[in-house]
């Protein structure tokens, strides 16, 4: 009879610590507050083709800005959730490689930093996360971020 109740405790420790991991592995990113503190945001867009070099164009743009209001509005309603094995070592491009990073700051820090690529992969401030929004996925996102840039 003790052996069935170790058991027993055994397997429900182990539901325990299972519903734990899948509890922090999705640990939702919040971008709407941390915008929102944002006074600026630093654009950085990366475009690489193969072998060649990277061309990098930044640009800075204030909060009464069109275009740092168009940043928000495609952004704040996009949730994101951490992956949870995932580090920033593990990500690589074979091909042609497109990026979009925002630095949204206030004055006295920066307050988050995002990069969505043109492939679908996204990081919130160095933690790669999944990302889904009213309009779309990572892709549609970079595709929304790049038009508002040029």
């Amino acid at each position: 009879m003790e052996n069935k109740s170790l058991r027993f405790y055994a397997i429900m420790a182990l539901w325990v610590v299972l519903f734990v991991l899948l509890f922090v592995s999705n640990r939702r990113v919040d971008l709407k507050t941390d915008i929102n503190k944002s006074t600026s945001v630093f654009v950085s867009v990366e475009d690489t083709v193969s072998l060649s070099p990277s061309v990098v164009t930044t640009r800075a743009y204030s909060a009464g800005d069109d275009t740092y209001q168009a940043f928000f509005e495609i952004l704040q309603n996009a949730s994101c959730y951490q992956k949870f094995n995932q580090n920033v070592r593990s990500y690589s491009h074979d091909y042609e490689a497109h990026s979009i990073t925002l630095r949204f700051a206030d004055d006295a820090s920066q307050n988050l930093l995002f990069t969505v690529y043109s492939d679908g992969v996204c990081q919130v401030n160095g933690k790669f996360v999944f990302l889904r929004s009213p309009d779309g996925n990572a892709e549609a996102i970079y595709q929304l971020l790049r038009d508002a840039v040029v």
